[in-house]
Formats: structure tokens, C-alpha cells, sequence
């Protein structure tokens, strides 16, 4: 049997959490496929609710309404779509409602390091959603919010085999 990481997630729109399995279904197949896409393509594909939580460079890409400024805990958007097409090494499982309000997106990581759960983290935030739970393949933590971006981890168990 395979071990599956996951974060659990707080849903609290359910159009937003259509749109993130919508996203993740595109991200999914461009990693399988190795078609990774252009930037003009996933600034496309991305909601602008969702883009407002990133940085863009002077010389991206870019919407046209504000979106986030670089400020140490902010991704910038095109080294986010390429740390979760590109960079990453997983493969995404599903991302499903499991009740009560919760979300859950389940991977499993090819290799360690596989490029941990910081990028995913701040991913499933930038669509309004609070990671609550992590099994990062090395252990199951609890999540606490510090600020909108930025989160610590406290251990629930800690897989002892690794």
C-alpha cells in the first residue's frame, strides 16, 4: 500500500474550491505530460482573486489590477507555476471536500526532498483556503497561522521508519 501525503484544508466558497481542483487538474496534466505551458497560459488560468496574492516582477507578465508586493512572504507567480508544474516531485492524487467544511489534497511525494509543503501551503492559500493539517510524508502536523502568509507546524506524530 502507498502512502499519500495531504494538507487539510479549511473550505469556505465552494466556487473558489471548484475553481483550485479545476486548476490542479491543469497543473496535474501539464506535469504528466511534460507540456509545461507558457506564462501568458497560466496567468490565464489562474483567478484573479487568486493572483492578487502573488508579486510579479517589472518585467512579467502581469494583470491588469493590483496584485502583491515582494515582501519576504510573498511568491512571486511565475516561481510559483514553476515550482508546481516544473519543480515539484509529486504527483497529485486528488484535492476533495471530506466534510465539515474541510478540504483535503492529497500527493504523493516521488522522492524527498520533493520540495516540501510551503509552495502547496501558500498555493491553497491564495484561494482563500487555511492549510489546518499536514502529512508531509515525514510526519502529521497541526497548522498556526502567524499571518496571511506565514505558518508554523507542531507536530502530531512523527513517522519514525524515515
Amino acid at each position: 500500500m502507498t502512502k499519500n501525503e495531504y494538507i487539510e484544508f479549511e473550505i469556505n466558497n465552494s466556487d473558489k474550491f471548484n475553481d483550485l481542483t479545476k486548476l490542479l487538474d491543469l497543473i496535474s496534466e501539464s506535469k504528466k505530460s511534460g507540456d509545461y505551458k507558457t506564462d501568458e497560459y497560466w496567468l490565464d488560468k489562474f483567478p484573479d482573486y487568486a493572483l492578487e496574492h502573488y508579486y510579479f516582477s517589472d518585467n512579467d507578465l502581469k494583470p491588469e489590477f493590483e496584485t502583491s508586493k515582494s515582501d519576504g512572504e510573498t511568491w512571486h507567480f511565475y516561481s510559483m507555476t514553476e515550482h508546481l508544474v516544473k519543480n515539484l516531485d509529486v504527483e497529485f492524487f486528488e484535492c476533495k471536500n471530506v466534510g465539515e467544511r474541510k478540504g483535503q489534497l492529497a500527493f504523493y511525494a516521488c522522492g524527498y526532498p520533493y520540495g516540501g509543503i510551503t509552495g502547496l501551503t501558500f498555493f491553497l492559500n491564495s484561494f482563500g483556503f487555511k492549510a489546518i493539517k499536514i502529512d508531509e510524508g515525514g510526519g502529521v502536523y497541526n497548522v498556526q497561522w502567524i499571518s496571511e502568509t506565514e505558518f508554523q507546524l507542531s507536530a502530531i506524530k512523527i513517522d519514525s521508519k524515515l
